[in-house]
Formats: structure tokens, C-alpha cells, sequence
């Protein structure tokens, strides 16, 4: 598509943006290996589950923003193998943090004003989309089913994604 303007035909130009596949595939395929550990972080998915549990029983918002990935995690770690991190987009990884944390923080407090005060008990965690990227493994559409002291069943999703490394499983996002 072109238009005339005082016999100059301008064309759009796409800009070059050898992986652009990885929009497609969900990672980039050329990250390097990273060495770093999470902080912290829980054993595994029901391990994190009964801690976000024990967690909002305890009305611990602070101790549940500590299960988040962290920003040097999701600087060092995670961002480089996202899709969004690839050159041709222009998105720098403070501006993307930046959303994840806000989106987090919300999270947490609105999960403890909503749920405290009841005390919760995990029966199940289930990730129903697993992706395996070099540096970590990340659950998405999580379901956590817990049971309430009065003995009702409620299905939380409001943890969507969890990243998992090296044996320590950490909240990448939150529903705000």
C-alpha cells in the first residue's frame, strides 16, 4: 500500500524481525542457559498451592507477594525467552515488570481482603497448559480447589501463571 504525494510514493516497510515464528511458538529458541536460582519459592505446585492457602487464611500479604518472581528473576531469568522480549517489538523488560508487578500486588491484596478470615485447605492444584522453555517451565490456567472451614469446595483461578525452576515454583501473574 502506497499513496502519492507530490510524485513521492511511500510504501509500508515491515520492520525485520527474524523471530517473528516465536509469537507463533510461545518462546524465543535462542535464550541462553542461565545459571541463577529463584529466591525461595514453594517444592512444588501443591506445595505452593497449601502455601497460598495457609497463606491467605493468615491474612499474610506481604509473606504471598514473597511467591511471586521477583524482578531480577523475571530480568535474568524469564523475560529473555518471552516472545515480547524479542528486538522487533521494542518492548523493554522494566516496561513489561512493571505491568507484572502492578498486576501481582493487586492481586495479592485482593485475594486477602476477598478471601482472609476463612482458613483454607488445599485439595488440588491443576495447570491445564504446561510449555517447557530452556530456563524454566510455565503452568498456565491454574485451578486451585480448596475447601473452606465450613466444609464448602471453591475453585480459585485467580493464580494464572506459575513458573517453575530448578526444583522452586514461584507466581509469575495474577488476575487483578
Amino acid at each position: 500500500l502506497g499513496h502519492e504525494k507530490e510524485g513521492v510514493t511511500h510504501r509500508y516497510v515491515p520492520l525485520v524481525d527474524p523471530e517473528s515464528l516465536s509469537a507463533v511458538t510461545g518462546r524465543r529458541t535462542g535464550a541462553p542457559r542461565v545459571s541463577k536460582r529463584f529466591a525461595g519459592g514453594a517444592r512444588g505446585l501443591d506445595d505452593l498451592g497449601r502455601t497460598i492457602c495457609r497463606l491467605i487464611s493468615h491474612e499474610r500479604q506481604d509473606s504471598l507477594e514473597l511467591l511471586c518472581v521477583r524482578q531480577d528473576e523475571f530480568r535474568d531469568i524469564l523475560w529473555r525467552e518471552f516472545p515480547q522480549s524479542r528486538p522487533a517489538t521494542g518492548i523493554h523488560w522494566s516496561d513489561a515488570w512493571f505491568f507484572a508487578m502492578t498486576r501481582n500486588r493487586k492481586g495479592c491484596s485482593q485475594a486477602v481482603r476477598d478471601l482472609a478470615g476463612t482458613t483454607y485447605d488445599l485439595v488440588r492444584v491443576r495447570a491445564d497448559s504446561t510449555l517447557r522453555y530452556r530456563n524454566f517451565t510455565l503452568h498456565t490456567r491454574i485451578t486451585l480447589t480448596v475447601r473452606g472451614d465450613a466444609g464448602d469446595t471453591l475453585n480459585w483461578d485467580w493464580v494464572r501463571a506459575v513458573v517453575a525452576r530448578k526444583g522452586a515454583y514461584k507466581i509469575l501473574s495474577l488476575k487483578d
